[in-house]
């Protein structure tokens, strides 16, 4: 009965028991309860647990006073519990290795069903139970059943109490509950250094950044000084509020207590970043490549760093840094086809997009990306064509619609044109005046009687220079075309000398003042301006502008040309009737 005794007393240390056994009443069962009070003390493994369990079964089979039937259980559950933690333990500790995991998870659930068969009020059985099932492949709907049942009965247990609510998060998908949950946890154990950072992240998230400071703060000054986790998400949280003096320290705690481990010098550089120090934050990325020669998340922020500094060449050397490790990542092609479009080489970039392409059709950013680069590479009706299937699957966006707008004017099309642009301001108003000034354009100056209409071309040069603060001179161009349209042409003359005189004198910007100066020439002389394009597919773009009367011939003439062209073409000869073949 001491060994008994003794038993009880450690199993009560260890939260599973809660009631002491009294003398025991002589009964059919003792010789098998006191025979397993031994063998337990003498227990080498688990074929021994299994032993004791088994005995522990016979004498409740055989008979026990009330008090021993009590005393029984809890040395059963005990014994059930060691057993499927153990087997738990090599799940969690060789799942990647053991074939059969699966397998030695049901044998865990049948011990701890057999622990609950005799007392179902042990919550620790019916947490691991719920660990268990939560495993891949696992039965959720009894996973969640078995876990309520734990912080049911673990209520007032503690440490045990606040890791069941802590697991039953994954049940839940708001925020909101998941504060509340966190919030139990916290109460239930105040020292839960878990429950303090899952609580301060979600409040980073929800943009509580008080509240996610004063968790954050408990966790790495106080109950995990030496927690990375948190003191990452407490360096965001700060940078999050503006404070970044205080991120930087935050971050410098990680890199001194690990500083042979990358990702501190990689989440100081993204402080460094949102402060602005972006050449501090390279040297940070620098040390990341040092040590991890191979990172692809630092050489993917030092590029975007280099493009941001104007530094193309090092910007793509680190890209092709990137695609050596990895041949298709889709974020690497993405920025090569960027770097190389901005450099002017558009084949290498429309090559990137098209690999992208061929890969995700259904991205709409990389079609929209690659439809832009064919019209900027003179191929407009395959820049339409894209732009049609991004509109087939997403009639309304914008963005679509105006790159179609553009790429029709590039070759004559102006009626298609003006109607994608009126869709797209029905759509979603126009805050850079883009699209009204191209529309506005278009109205105003086509060579097409049915195209042009002057009060519309002038309503919407007035919104366009409304939103660019009547300061760009190509959009004031729009606003005195539109002007001279409706035969105002003291108002076109105005906006048309603003606009040279915004044009300013940099020879960069000669030919483009030596443009405005012909408008002008053509509304001084009480004309107003006309101008089509046309575009060979791959070819180069032919433009026909000036004054009204002069474009007018030149279109005459050309149409004229065109006809006798077609009478010179030699006619088809009539074909050869059909002949035996000859011997």
């Amino acid at each position: 009965m001491v060994g008994r005794t003794l038993l009880f007393a450690i199993a009560t240390a260890c939260g599973l028991f809660f009631i002491s056994p009294l003398a025991a009443q002589e009964s059919a069962g003792q010789a098998d309860l006191d025979q397993a009070v031994d063998l337990k003390f003498d227990a080498e493994g688990q074929d021994d647990l299994a032993k004791v369990a088994d005995l522990c079964e016979s004498a409740l089979d055989k008979g026990l006073s009330e008090e021993d039937q009590r005393f029984a259980k809890r040395l059963l559950t005990s014994v059930r519990f060691q057993r499927a933690e153990t087997m738990t333990k090599g799940i969690m500790q060789e799942a990647q290795q053991r074939k059969d995991w699966q397998k030695l998870r049901e044998e865990a659930i049948a011990e701890l069903d057999q622990g609950l068969k005799y007392d179902d009020t042990v919550g620790m059985l019916h947490f691991l139970k719920a660990q268990l099932l939560m495993l891949p492949q696992g039965d959720k709907d009894q996973a969640k059943k078995s876990l309520d049942q734990a912080i049911k009965y673990l209520e007032g247990a503690g440490e045990q109490h606040s890791k069941a609510l802590i697991a039953s998060l994954a049940f839940t998908k708001e925020p909101a509950e998941q504060v509340e949950i966190l919030t139990e946890a916290i109460k239930a154990d105040p020292n839960n250094a878990d429950a303090y950072r899952l609580r301060g992240i979600l409040y980073l998230q929800q943009d509580d950044i008080e509240a996610s400071l004063a968790d954050l703060k408990m966790v790495t000054e106080q109950l995990a000084p030496g927690d990375m986790t948190s003191w990452q998400a407490y360096a965001e949280a700060f940078a999050k509020a503006g404070k970044f003096d205080e991120a930087l320290e935050a971050v410098n705690k990680i890199v001194e207590a690990n500083p042979k481990v990358p990702i501190g010098y990689l989440l100081r550089a993204r402080m460094k970043v949102m402060s602005g120090n972006v050449n501090s934050a390279i040297d940070d990325l620098d040390e990341v490549l040092v040590l991890q020669p191979k990172s692809v998340a630092a050489l993917m922020m030092r590029a975007s760093l280099y493009v941001e500094l104007e530094d193309l060449k090092e910007a793509l050397d680190d890209i092709e840094r990137i695609l050596m490790i990895d041949t298709s990542n889709g974020q690497a092609l993405l920025m090569r086809a960027s770097i190389n479009a901005q450099a002017g080489k558009f084949p290498e970039a429309i090559r990137d997009l098209e690999a992208l392409m061929i890969r995700d059709s259904s991205n709409v950013g990389v079609r929209l990306q690659l439809g832009m680069l064919y019209q900027m590479e003179k191929r407009p009706r395959k820049a339409v064509e894209l732009f049609e299937g991004v509109l087939k699957d997403e009639p309304d966006n914008v963005s679509a619609l105006h790159g179609k707008g553009d790429a029709m004017l590039s070759y004559g099309k102006h009626a298609e044109a003006v109607a994608a642009y009126e869709h797209a301001l029905e759509i979603q108003d126009d805050e850079t005046g883009g699209i009204l000034n191209n529309l506005a354009w278009v109205l105003a100056s086509s060579p097409k009687d049915d195209v042009r209409n002057g009060d519309k071309a002038l309503e919407y040069a007035i919104k366009a220079c409304e939103a660019t603060d009547y300061s760009e001179a190509h959009i004031l161009s729009t606003l005195a075309a539109a002007h001279a349209e409706k035969g105002d042409f003291e108002a076109a003359k105005k906006w048309s000398e603003k606009a040279v005189e915004l044009a300013g004198d940099d020879e960069d910007a000669a030919e483009i003042r030596d443009h405005l100066k012909s408008e002008l020439a053509a509304y001084e002389k009480g004309e107003p301006w006309r101008e089509i394009q046309s575009t060979k597919e791959g070819g180069p773009t032919e433009s026909v502008a000036g004054p009204a009367s002069e474009v007018q011939e030149k279109l005459k003439a050309s149409e004229k040309s065109d006809d006798e062209e077609k009478s010179t073409e030699p006619k088809m000869m009539d074909p050869v009737p059909e002949m035996d073949p000859v011997s």
